[in-house]
């Protein structure tokens, strides 16, 4: 009787001894690589301006998809909130109406789009295809404004308002971050991930 070993590729280990097979399932191998992580804290005078600014990874290899869950601005006490969203290009946006008075959503930006004028408990929505920085106003109420940064990569994160932000899910590599701000020049710096790793940075924004 003639007996051997087979084993293939997926981990799964076939024993045949005559026309009897046996099969020793093995653990799968890793789904993902190990990926690192950016944190820091971004300064600005006058302080206040620390908060809210868009810090990310101005270019990153691969694809990526929108996630399934819509992120949201609502309209709330005469107010965008939040005032600065960052999406991934792609993602679509919800936007609510939680006052008891009539709002719009307009942008002068990125093809001039209207939402049109609804009322308090509806909701409108619209894909942002293409990257860039869109401003959010109401034309009902000229004292309100947003922002949406529409980014070509998942890399980024929207300060506290410390000024304190932390990437995620970084794949190895050197990169360049970018900082932006509605009132303050952008600011880029230069930063290397490790797997496992955090890597600290600090930012500064000037006028």
């Amino acid at each position: 009787m003639r007996s051997f070993w087979s084993f293939s590729l997926i981990g799964v280990l076939t024993l045949v001894f005559g026309g009897l097979a046996l099969m020793l399932v093995g653990s799968p191998p890793a789904s993902a690589d190990p990926t690192g992580s950016i944190a820091g804290e971004v300064s600005a005078r006058p302080a206040k301006n620390r908060a809210d600014v868009v810090v990310h990874v101005v270019k990153a290899a691969g694809s990526f998809r929108p996630p399934a869950q819509q992120p949201a601005i609502n309209q709330k006490a005469m107010k965008f909130a939040p005032h600065v969203l960052a999406i991934l290009r792609g993602t679509t946006v919800r936007f609510l109406n939680n006052d008891n008075v009539r709002h719009n959503v307009f942008s002068p930006d990125g093809g001039h789009y209207d939402l049109g004028t609804w009322g308090q408990g509806e909701t409108r929505t619209r894909v942002f295809a293409q990257s860039g920085v869109y401003r959010q106003l109401c034309n009902i109420h000229p004292e309100m404004s947003a922002f949406i940064v529409v980014l070509d990569n998942p890399y980024f994160a929207v300060t506290n308002g410390e000024g304190r932000f932390r990437i995620d899910g970084v794949p190895p590599g050197s990169y360049t971050l970018r900082a932006w701000s509605e009132r303050l020049r952008e600011a880029t710096q230069p930063v290397t991930v490790t797997a496992g790793g955090t890597t600290n940075i600090q930012m500064e924004l000037a006028r």
